[in-house]
């Protein structure tokens, strides 16, 4: 051939080489810039949040916003085979690519071309990636797009980043992403412990996840571990006894327990998801819970029909919850899911402690200060004691120890409502903002509502020497903390209520040296609808609720009968009891003691509408009511108990009907009058 021929030839060639290589520089570069790699779609998948307990025990787990199971994980918390198994069935050359693997193209076209069909896409682990973070038809554009992505994320990322981000979005079958998920739904273990057989079983689901579903599909799930096993022979990565071992073994799949808290520990990991969307490690401690569960639900069994008890325990030192009980039987259709920890009930006495305490912080009382216990009458209410008996005049430390209303209600109506809610609030029992106004003297004996949860951290409050912190399901949440009460009140409280000055219920044939230390208050409210004990021992404050959900009461709702033999219970725990005493607590100087006969004379006096008053109604309708009241300011006023804006002198529009009036001052006194209008 004339060499001007050739020259021609190889100029042809090179200029064809030249544009071909052109277009592709063109059409690759244009790609590459029209769609780049979407990184931050990395780390926007929903995930699953999971509540466990302090060691890592799962309580609980839900699906994530997308309704998929994802449970990301580290690659250094994955099983080695794993991640041999996966590159083995997806991709061998995955270490070598640069995120196209040019041989498995070339061989997919051949395969393609000679079967004139498509019958492999020669996608890559990370082309596969690419795909699942921006999925896209099946289409030449797309696998386009996808081959100059797959390049890009080689760029940007390390081929350890790669797979990990692979196995955790990976579909496994149903609503399952990511190995996690697969290994917890399958083979109920975290993915690290997976044994060889089980990781190439789940090595081969993604490539067909509904196909292969072993807890569906066993022998093809089977068979696709096969396939599995006998790639990474090939590749060296297991030897041919290995494979033989893996086979040999039986595929045991776990019914499905995705969401574990059924029943043990289900109220506090349902209120830890609601605390902290994402989930996380609480402070539930699983032996002190289970051993909390068996005993509310032996004592259950003690309690009228319909019965339901709540318990928390928190740690003293850290406002830690360590263990919670809403339910006597969280499984139960009906009142099951109520948690009765966080519930808004009346406590009864178990607020006298703190009543107490305003009157100890101020210097006006001490434990061998006397108070009244005489009958009373304020505004039209007769309150009276438990056992509608009177002691005459007794000591402050004789009044709390047993219960004694009168002289509760003459110690908060001396100190001031507000000043006694105060300390409340101080020591984190939350009440309304119109409590004094709404409750006034009735705060003695349970007249506001408050939660378990609160409540019993105020008692680890006095078990902390007055110093407040918030209670949490969380250890790493924030601390802060106040000094709500002087040491000296907690202790002087501490001794009065302690099992070294009275015998719990159920421990009247234990000896008094082999009882366990700590000091509590019980609590009934009206009607009998709430029975509490509530307490401490230095190192837990464990409180105890048992009544209905409903609000129905029962004679049998009594805190001394209902609720503290279990507190006792609970304080006897081993996990939970403390037998060493405190030192006994020294006498609280008073300066000023309070005077109880003269505080009621400054009360208010409704001089109009007089007591049994009636009015006749206009033609309109209405009768014209005058209202008046002398002795105070700043009286807050009810109509047949519902608040009328604040006045001292007013004209009342009143249709037909009985009424009562009453008004109460900002120090809880308080007022009323019954009138009609026909």
């Amino acid at each position: 051939m004339p060499r001007r021929i050739l020259q021609r030839l190889k100029h042809r060639i090179l200029a064809t080489a030249s544009i071909a290589v052109g277009v592709f520089v063109i059409v690759f570069g244009t790609v590459w810039f029209a769609y780049p790699f979407p990184s931050e779609r990395l780390g926007h998948s929903a995930v699953s949040p999971r509540v466990m307990d302090r060691t890592g025990r799962v309580l609980l787990q839900i699906v994530g916003r997308d309704d998929h199971w994802r449970f990301p994980v580290p690659l250094g918390e994955m099983s080695p085979w794993l991640t041999q198994a996966t590159i083995a069935a997806e991709d061998e050359r995955f270490y070598s690519h640069c995120g196209v693997d040019p041989i498995a193209v070339s061989r997919a076209v051949w395969q393609n071309l000679e079967s004139r069909k498509v019958v492999s896409g020669a996608s890559t682990l990370t082309m596969q990636l690419c795909r699942m973070i921006d999925p896209q038809p099946r289409t030449l554009r797309a696998k386009l797009v996808e081959s100059v992505r797959a390049v890009q994320a080689e760029v940007s990322l390390s081929k350890a980043g790669i797979l990990e981000h692979y196995l955790n979005l990976a579909p496994y079958g149903g609503n399952v992403r990511g190995v996690e998920a697969a290994a917890r739904r399958y083979f109920n273990r975290s993915c690290r412990d997976l044994s060889l057989g089980q990781a190439a079983l789940l090595a081969g689901l993604p490539q067909a996840p509904s196909r292969y579903r072993p807890d569906r599909f066993p022998a093809a799930a089977k068979e696709r571990q096969r396939y599995v096993l006998n790639r990474m022979v090939e590749a060296g990565m297991i030897s041919t006894e290995q494979r033989e071992l893996a086979e040999s073994q039986q595929i045991n799949v776990t019914p499905d327990s995705a969401n574990v808290a059924r029943g043990f520990a289900s109220h506090a990991a349902w209120l830890a998801l609601r605390q902290r969307p994402a989930g996380g490690i609480t402070s539930i401690d699983a032996v002190l819970q289970e051993s909390i569960e068996y005993e509310v639900a032996r004592h259950s069994q003690l309690l009228p029909s319909g019965s339901d008890v709540a318990v928390v325990v928190i740690d003293i030192s850290t406002a830690e919850i360590r263990a919670l009980v809403g339910s006597s039987d969280p499984l139960d259709p009906v009142d099951g899911q109520n948690n009765g920890v966080i519930a808004r009930r009346s406590p009864g006495s178990t607020l006298k402690p703190f009543l107490f305490a305003a009157a100890f912080e101020s210097h006006r009382l001490n434990a061998e200060s006397t108070v009244p216990d005489r009958p009373i009458a304020r505004g039209g209410w007769k309150p009276d004691n438990f056992d509608r008996s009177f002691r005459g005049t007794m000591t402050v430390a004789d009044a709390l120890r047993e219960s004694r209303n009168i002289p509760a209600i003459r110690v908060a109506e001396a100190m001031g409502v507000s000043r006694c809610l105060g300390v409340l609030e101080a020591c984190g029992v939350r009440v309304p903002t119109d409590a004094a106004a709404q409750s006034g003297l009735a705060v003695a004996v349970g007249g506001v509502e408050t939660t378990l949860l609160d409540l019993t951290n105020a008692y680890a409050t006095l078990g902390r020497d007055g110093v407040f912190r918030p209670p949490g399901l969380f250890s790493d949440r924030s601390h802060p903390e106040r000094q709500a009460l002087s040491p000296s009140t907690c202790h002087v409280l501490n001794e009065i209520l302690s099992t070294r000055e009275r015998t719990p219920r159920g421990f009247e044939n234990v000896l008094a040296d082999r009882r366990p230390w700590f000091m509590w208050k019980t609590g009934t409210s009206s009607g009998r609808r709430d029975a509490w004990s509530v307490g401490h021992n230095g190192q837990f404050a464990v409180g105890v609720w048992a009544g209905r959900f409903s609000g129905a009461g029962h004679s049998g709702f009594v805190g001394r009968e209902a609720a503290e033999p279990l507190l006792a219970t609970l304080f006897s725990l081993p996990e939970i009891r403390v037998d060493e005493q405190p030192q006994s607590a020294p006498s609280i100087p008073v300066y000023r003691p309070l005077q109880f006969e003269s505080r009621a004379s400054r009360g208010p006096v409704i001089t109009s509408p007089s007591s049994n008053a009636e009015f006749l109604t206009l033609p309109e309708g209405v009768a014209n009511v005058p209202v008046e009241v002398q002795g105070v300011v700043g009286t807050t006023w009810f109509l047949n108990q519902r608040a009328l804006a604040r006045t001292e002198d007013r004209v009342l529009k009143l249709a037909r009907g009985h009424y009562e009036l009453r008004c109460v001052t900002p120090d809880g006194l308080s007022n009323a009058v019954r009138f009609t209008v026909r």
